[in-house]
């Protein structure tokens, strides 16, 4: 993403109001599926090797919807996020 402007925010992020978001390696939700958007500013999630693609960031429970690390920066408190690292879970 390319700065924010929050004023360029419609309803796209209405539905993850209060949402937990998961920080983890991105995986296609379907089998079909070769990416995703970051729901806010539409970057792109993928394994495929395309310039400035994303390779982890933080999804709901589901799968379904994806945030980038730069959005989840500039909108976690306006949405109250609660985040979890999966990608920071240690062996004992």
């Amino acid at each position: 993403m390319t700065g924010h402007n929050d004023s360029q925010l419609m309803d796209q992020g209405k539905h993850l109001l209060g949402s937990t978001l998961t920080h983890r390696a991105w995986t296609p939700a379907h089998a079909d599926e070769d990416h995703d958007h970051c729901t806010l500013c539409w970057a792109k999630f993928s394994n495929l090797g395309a310039p400035r693609e994303l390779k982890s960031g933080f999804c709901t429970s589901d799968g379904q919807h994806w945030v980038c690390r730069e959005c989840v920066d500039h909108f976690k408190a306006r949405f109250r996020w609660l985040l979890v690292d999966a990608m920071d879970v240690r062996a004992s």
